[in-house]
């Protein structure tokens, strides 16, 4: 029986032969002819990576009229169990959401050659019916950070992520150092910054920890990209007066005076972007890729309190 994630896998392998979706990777398949998934490790509600996921997912089912399976909440020790049941099942593509799933990926790949897996966010590729495509953060936190050491009026920045993976700790790298080089422009010298790791995507309470002690160490602007875990520090920033830059969504809807300002990654064209090379055979195996500001994928949205002329500077490229 195959176990359920989400709005669930379909049973059977009918799928295979409706509309005769081809099985070799190495021609082009119409979208509507296959068996499409996307892995998520999380669920609806993070106001993060999640969240924009799902956003996209419904996009992409709109613009090609095709019906994607979304499998949420899938948990580490799962992934390997899922991969096999998509292969099982006669999945033509399946779309991991998120660097964790990396390992998983290409140890199950090769056991299911006429399935196509595409790692969002991953950071290598090892097999031929395996691709990784991975946004560009470093160019997001960029612009978070033009935002932050603009408003900034001290000299303490706070950064709270989840996993000190190598992407992480480059899109942290260069938001460090372009606030600093911000500050520094506008007479603040010997900035601080405090960088904290949950270890976790959905630990709502350490991260409201995290946050509550670099908020009493003096950070006014916490840079925040730990999804649901990320909550936690939203809520700390709330109650104890202090700012947020969010990534990946957009939380300054539901919290307008603390989220000044968030960087959202347009799922919706980052799937575009995928699924219509995967139809013309452009989507290949044992490569990496990478998606970013020239294709569309970062939109920057900001609270009231943010000026059109730091908007303008924040988005020049």
């Amino acid at each position: 029986m195959m176990k359920r994630y989400g709005r669930g896998l379909l049973t059977g392998a009918f799928m295979l032969l409706l509309l005769g979706c081809a099985v070799s990777n190495d021609r082009p398949k119409a979208l509507e002819a296959c068996k499409i998934a996307v892995l998520l490790p999380g669920a609806a509600g993070d106001l993060s990576w999640n969240d924009t996921n799902m956003e996209g997912i419904a996009y992409c089912e709109e613009k090609f009229q095709i019906q994607i399976e979304q499998m949420n909440n899938v948990e580490e020790t799962e992934f390997e169990q899922v991969l096999v049941e998509c292969g099982e099942q006669g999945y033509d593509l399946v779309l991991a959401s998120g660097e964790q799933f990396t390992d998983s990926v290409n140890t199950m790949a090769g056991q299911y050659p006429d399935t196509f897996f595409c790692i969002v966010n991953g950071i290598r590729a090892d097999h031929e019916n395996v691709a990784a495509v991975r946004p560009r953060e470093y160019e997001a936190s960029y612009m978070a950070a033009v935002i932050a050491g603009n408003i900034m009026e001290t000299g303490t920045a706070g950064m709270i992520a989840g996993y000190p993976n190598e992407g992480m700790e480059h899109l942290l790298d260069v938001y460090e150092e372009t606030v600093r080089e911000i500050l520094e422009e506008r007479g603040i010298e010997d900035a601080e910054f405090l960088r904290a790791y949950t270890n976790s995507w959905t630990d709502r309470s350490l991260g409201r920890k995290m946050a509550e002690q670099m908020i009493e160490s003096g950070a006014e602007v916490l840079f925040v990209y730990s999804n649901e875990a990320g909550l936690g520090c939203i809520e700390a920033a709330r109650d104890q007066g202090a700012k947020v830059i969010g990534f990946s969504s957009n939380p300054t809807r539901e919290h307008p005076d603390t989220v000044v300002a968030s960087i959202k990654f347009d799922f919706g064209k980052l799937y575009e972007w995928i699924l219509t090379r995967y139809e013309s055979g452009r989507l290949r195996g044992k490569r990496t890729e990478e998606v970013g500001r020239k294709e569309g994928i970062f939109v920057p949205v900001y609270s009231s309190g943010i000026s059109r002329e730091l908007r303008d500077q924040a988005e020049q490229k």
